[in-house]
């Protein structure tokens, strides 16, 4: 039970690292930026 705790806290922590890598990459490349659509 516990070891599948830390693995679910591990793929998350992977995921969102993988989304703000991706979301910086388009930001870059395209000048678009996900967060924009919560600036506005």
């Amino acid at each position: 039970m516990g070891s599948t705790i830390v693995y679910g806290a591990i793929s998350l922590v992977i995921c969102v690292a993988y989304f703000l890598a991706v979301d910086h990459f388009l930001m870059d490349s395209q000048g678009l930026d996900f967060w924009y659509l919560f600036r506005k």
